[in-house]
């Protein structure tokens, strides 16, 4: 009979799963879509590492999909003969290659970022959107060959659930040393270089050029791509901080992979510990469109706009030539509508107009600067 240790452990597996798991699912679902669907914005598609972060987004939706899903029916649908060898190999190839993808396609955008704040120019021309596109298939061809250990020995431990593992020592000590080399350190260490890079390049370009002294154009680009840059070492605290457990208990299991003589309370804590580090992998691509959303003004007038809800009114009477002649002269605004109003006892006609946030960014805004420069 079961401790009451380990029978505490099962039900805290089963938590994770049906509380923790599908909060992150909701959360990662609906994340990656609007971060697919805000990336391919005009905005950000002419930035490399927007593509970059575009093609990690894709791959996040798809690491969510296969790496939870399965977790969420077997609570209530076990034993299942879909739980078989093949569906071990399945999983564990897709779960593998997009997280891999995942990792990584954030790994080059912050080495994109380094070249981009260089100084040297020659460096600064491989931080272009073209060459982000031949990386990011390079990847995919790369990541679709390292895990193929997986589509060859990954296999279902007990016929019905979800008890996948390796069928060999020799994969499984591989599985082990390239998911804490590639899938962990490499990425983590480029990432700290490339964030202590940036930050020197950054503190460079302010002693040399001073970012008060640049033209407006150039300031709201510079703006632009400082957002970007932010959003992105978030990104990169985040990984680093949910990826550590999953590290640590990795490089554990390959320490201790010759112990046989494990006591069933060790062996519950390890299953336990295996669930909950494979949970806090899946923090990062779960919440990376609420950071985005946080750090970047851009980022948030552009979910404005996609969901439309960034509509302006502007309303005066009949009587009020200047704001009208302003309306229609100086902002090139049309009339929305007009209707004839009262109130109390007096009737007058309403004029309205209508912009949104794009056309106030892009137009109107400079419109009213230059109107302003003129007068003063």
């Amino acid at each position: 009979m079961a401790s009451s240790f380990v029978a505490a452990l099962a039900l805290g597996q089963i938590i994770l799963i049906e509380y923790v798991e599908s909060t992150l699912f909701v959360l990662g679902i609906t994340g990656s879509f609007l971060n697919i669907l805000l990336f391919a914005q005009r905005k950000f598609r002419s930035n490399s590492c927007c593509t970059y972060l575009l093609a990690s987004a894709v791959a996040a939706l798809v690491l969510i999909l296969m790496a939870i899903i399965p977790q969420l029916y077997a609570l209530n649908h076990t034993p299942s003969s879909l739980f078989n060898g093949n569906f071990c190999k399945a999983q564990g190839y897709i779960t593998q290659v997009s997280a891999m993808l995942c990792r990584w396609l954030l790994t080059i955008a912050c080495i994109d970022r380094c070249l981009l704040t260089s100084t040297n120019a020659s460096l600064r021309l491989f931080a272009t959107v073209h060459i982000a596109k031949k990386i990011i298939l390079l990847l995919h061809i790369i990541w679709l060959i390292f895990p193929i250990h997986m589509l060859l020995f990954a296999d279902v431990r007990r016929i019905g659930y979800i008890t996948c593992m390796l069928s060999t020592d020799s994969s499984a000590l591989y599985h082990s040393i390239y998911s804490i080399i590639a899938g962990g350190f490499l990425p983590t260490f480029i990432m700290s270089i490339c964030a202590k890079y940036i930050w020197k390049n950054l503190q460079l370009k302010r002693q040399r050029r001073g970012m008060i002294n640049l033209q407006r154009r150039q300031n709201k680009r510079e703006i632009r791509n400082i957002q970007i840059l932010i959003m992105l070492l978030l990104q990169v605290i985040i990984f680093v901080l949910f990826t550590f457990p999953y590290m640590s208990f990795n490089l554990y299991l390959t320490f201790t992979r010759s112990v046989t003589n494990k006591s069933t309370d060790r062996l519950a804590i390890e299953s336990f510990m295996q669930l909950f580090t494979g949970v806090t992998v899946l923090v990062h691509p779960a919440i990376s469109f609420y950071s985005n959303t946080m750090v970047s003004q851009t980022y948030r007038n552009e979910l404005i706009i996609l969901f439309r809800i960034n509509k302006i009114i502007m309303q005066t009477d009949e009587q009020n030539q200047e704001m009208r002649g302003w309306c229609e002269n100086t902002a090139g605004l049309k009339l929305h509508n007009k209707k004839e109003l009262e109130i109390n006892n007096y009737t007058f006609i309403q004029y309205e107009y209508t912009f949104d946030l794009d056309q106030w960014n892009n137009s109107i805004k400079n419109l009213l600067e230059d109107k302003m420069n003129k007068t003063l």
